[in-house]
């Protein structure tokens, strides 16, 4: 019985002893993962959530640009100062090209959902004298899962393939907007289907561009992506339902009558690889009541006259661009673009000042230091006509200093 009872003292003492062996090694343990934790968020820039279901990543990019421009105007195709319009040169400089995004990734019996929220600081600005305030502005917010993607982000009309530029391409095929889209990705070739935020954008009697806000219909957007060894493609086409109803006037007339169209789009562009790190990049597109989709509206979908008549409007643009490396660290685009518009009917005295083709030309040269971090200069020349032939033209030099984090 003695015996017993000494043997059961004994191995309660050994038990406590490895518990308390246990909890150190547990503590310990603690100690590391969070010193593990720490490291990844230093190195990844991610951390898990509360319920550590989630892989949360932050980023962003500082963004520093200079623009000196003759004459003083906007490098968007259908803003180019006329040759009666503008000062004869001003300076800017701008941070609100700078970005900030939260990512994230989460584990579902659907596969990962992932999803991203990103911001820039084109919202209203604050004035120049003191304070140089941008509000922020949203860019990106969607989720996506199992092939859908869900919420705002660029639409799969767009181009896939863009020039290496600082400044916009004057026929820039570029719209961002609330979407639900599908995807099948067959690994070297991809499909797209997208159901897409619309909006009209007409041609009044004053030569104004007006938003109606009448639709009706999504947009719809399908795309396939190839993905070869030579480079990369894309061919997009959109359908469109154009429409107005009792529509208001850039004068504050109002229209007493409605009207509807269908119009669509093709998009192709394309990278293909050269010598060394070299590469060609071209972007081709047509359409009837594009509109909005190409030059950032300098092309209204179609005209709207006194009776409430919507008559689309024919629309295209290219351009072509090389991009060549001096060295791992040097890299210059030298590019061309057009963009242009068609009248089915003969054009209104009154509608003269009205867009009909723009052209740019732009070259640069990007250093790229170390990971992360980017300075260049480019020259871009710009040039608009309106439909009485009168011309006006721009010339930009632009400095960007730019990191991303």
């Amino acid at each position: 019985m003695l015996f017993r009872l000494i043997f059961a003292l004994s191995l309660l003492f050994c038990l406590s002893g490895a518990n308390e062996e246990l909890r150190a090694l547990e503590k310990k343990l603690a100690e590391l993962t969070k010193r593990v934790d720490a490291q990844q968020i230093k190195e990844n820039g991610s951390f898990e959530s509360a319920d550590k279901q989630s892989i949360i990543s932050v980023g962003g990019r500082i963004d520093l640009r200079s623009i000196w421009g003759w004459p003083e105007g906007s490098f968007y195709a259908g803003k180019i100062p006329l040759s009666s319009e503008g000062e004869n040169a001003q300076l800017k400089m701008s941070a609100r090209d700078s970005r900030f995004w939260i990512k994230s990734r989460t584990p579902t019996a659907y596969g990962p959902a992932r999803a991203l929220i990103e911001l820039d600081f084109w919202g209203s600005s604050g004035n120049e004298k003191s304070t140089n305030s941008h509000n922020p502005r949203l860019r990106h917010a969607y989720v996506t899962l199992g092939g859908f993607t869900v919420g705002q982000t660029n639409s799969a009309f767009n181009s896939l393939v863009t020039l290496d530029t600082i400044d916009y391409v004057i026929n820039d095929v570029f719209v961002r907007q609330p979407l639900v889209r599908y995807t099948i990705d067959k690994g070297s070739v991809a499909y797209d289907f997208s159901f897409e935020q619309p909006e009209t954008t007409l041609i009044d009697k004053n030569a104004s561009i007006i938003t109606p806000q009448d639709d009706l219909l999504p947009d719809l957007v399908t795309r396939v992506r190839y993905y070869p060894s030579w480079g990369e493609a894309s061919f997009a086409l959109l359908f469109r339902h154009i429409a107005q109803d009792k529509a208001l006037l850039s004068d504050a007339t109002q229209l007493s009558s409605k009207d509807s169209a269908f119009g669509y789009a093709a998009n192709l562009s394309a990278k293909i690889q050269t010598y060394n790190q070299d590469d060609i990049r071209f972007d081709l597109q047509y359409g009837l009541g594009m509109g909005r989709y190409m030059a950032y509206n300098a092309f209204a979908a179609g005209f709207v006259d006194d009776d409430g008549k919507i008559r689309l409007r024919k629309s295209y643009g290219a351009h072509l661009g090389y991009r060549h490396f001096w060295s791992q660290t040097l890299r210059s685009t030298l590019a061309y673009a057009y963009a242009a518009t068609e009248d089915s009917n003969e054009i209104r005295s009154d509608l003269q000042k009205a867009n009909k083709s723009v052209t740019s030309l732009q070259a640069n040269l990007f250093w790229t230091p170390f990971a992360n971090a980017l300075a260049g200069l480019e020259y871009s020349h710009g040039t608009r006509e309106v439909q009485s032939t009168d011309t006006g033209k721009i010339d930009l030099a632009l400095l960007v200093f730019r990191y991303e984090f």
